[in-house]
């Protein structure tokens, strides 16, 4: 029977083997006993309010992903579900009534139709997942491949539960100090709202009573002319108000699954538009992308936040060059993982060593008087609610690049090829 097989092969694994090899080699072994082409290990991470893919591995490319980040709140059925079953089978599962929320953003995507998830639990808390995730007509899980699926999923609770502190940490990030970065950033955030809806007031009065100055003519032509400054300044200050809206992580929706290339097609005229007829703007894609899980307007905000820092580096003008490619980040041993990968850069005079360090901070502007110092905070915001990175190279005179590294949650429309997959330490 199948169930002993995995049984054999799971009593292989070394017991002193990480778990980052421990979460490939057994998703490698469901895929391969199950017939699925993807399996992944979700841990719970920042106080069970968000899922990390610990890793993803798609049959048919036998590559791995991992990093992606899911939030409870965008995904509440689905979630509750797992507190619910030890296991949760969906062979339709856009319809299922567990499932059917991941339909549109997640499962259509990737071509998934049917999923088979079993629930991770030390000491009877659930700490993750384990996903199969089946592409092509849907299918009927078995009595026997759902006793594997448990099988699986007791073998990586114990294995989770036996794990050294330093083990989770290396796999997971360093959680106090990321709880507590979480908690600073709540309380700016916290802060930015609350002073947006005040100044959204004052900003109010300052436009109504422009507009009427403005084009009442028994005003005087000067203080007519001083009302449309008032309302042009106002203006302003409701573009800042935006801003500090995004930094407030107010709107936008629950994250999908995108192509970037035709994210980035579809933007290019706004961003040409907007950046004006001093900058050019010269996109570069690969043939074939790996797909990423995020918010479509919170994507165009970060690439129009990028074009916009990478303009103001250049006040006489210049070319703004956006790249997109596959790319493989390799570290430790049996620790490497795919990414898409979106450089934005300038031709600018650069950035000097301080300028580096800060430029992702509030307020840090490397160009004091020029925006509003928010826009490439958003940026990292938004780069690390994906579970993303960034990477930023500068040299005097010579232009700075933004490199910012998608967490790769399915391979596209093919295999990648040798020549557009760019390996990174």
């Amino acid at each position: 029977m199948a169930i002993e097989a995995v049984k054999a092969a799971l009593s292989q694994l070394p017991h002193d083997a990480s778990l980052d090899l421990v979460f490939r080699q057994v998703c490698e072994l469901s895929a391969s006993t199950l017939s699925v082409e993807r399996v992944g290990v979700w841990l719970f991470i920042d106080n069970r309010t968000v899922l990390r893919c610990a890793n993803l591995f798609e049959r048919s490319t036998r590559e791995h992903s991992s990093g992606t980040l899911l939030r409870v709140a965008d995904f509440p059925t689905y979630f509750a579900s797992l507190t619910i079953f030890k296991a949760v089978p969906a062979e339709v599962a856009a319809t299922d009534s567990f499932t059917a929320e991941l339909a549109a953003s997640y499962l259509r995507p990737l071509g998934i139709t049917s999923m088979l998830d079993v629930g991770l639990f030390v000491t009877e808390k659930l700490v993750g997942v384990i996903c199969h995730e089946h592409v092509g007509p849907p299918r009927v899980w078995t009595d026997d491949a759902r006793q594997c699926a448990v099988v699986v999923a007791d073998f990586l609770s114990a294995r989770i539960q036996a794990a050294e502190v330093r083990d989770l940490r290396a796999t997971f990030m360093t959680q106090g100090d990321r709880l507590a970065a979480i908690e600073k950033n709540a309380a700016l955030e916290q802060l930015a709202a609350g002073v947006v809806r005040h100044f959204r007031s004052l900003l109010d009065v300052f436009q109504g009573h422009g507009e009427r100055i403005s084009v009442n003519p028994d005003v005087p032509l000067p203080a007519r002319r001083q009302a449309a400054e008032i309302m042009a300044a106002a203006e302003r200050g409701a573009a800042l108000a935006g801003e500090l809206m995004q930094f407030s992580r107010q709107g936008g929706g629950a994250p999908r699954v995108v192509d970037l290339r035709t994210e980035v097609a579809d933007l290019l005229p706004t961003l040409q538009a907007s950046a004006g007829a001093r900058y050019g703007i010269r996109y570069t894609p690969v043939g074939s992308l790996g797909h990423v899980l995020i918010d479509r307007t919170r994507f165009s905000s970060l690439l129009s936040h990028l074009v916009t820092n990478a303009c103001e580096a250049m006040p006489d003008g210049g070319e703004v060059e956006i790249n997109l490619t596959n790319a493989k980040r390799i570290g430790e041993a049996n620790h490497s993982s795919l990414f898409v990968l979106l450089e934005v850069t300038d031709h600018s005079k650069g950035l000097d060593d301080s300028g580096l360090f800060r430029v992702m901070e509030p307020y840090s502007t490397a160009r004091p008087g020029v925006g509003s110092g928010l826009g490439l905070a958003i940026v990292r915001q938004i780069v690390e609610d994906v579970g993303g990175f960034i990477s930023i190279e500068s040299a005097t005179n010579r232009g700075t690049t933004f490199k910012i590294f998608f967490p790769r949650i399915g391979a596209g429309e093919k295999p990648h090829s040798r020549d557009s997959l760019v390996s990174v330490i």
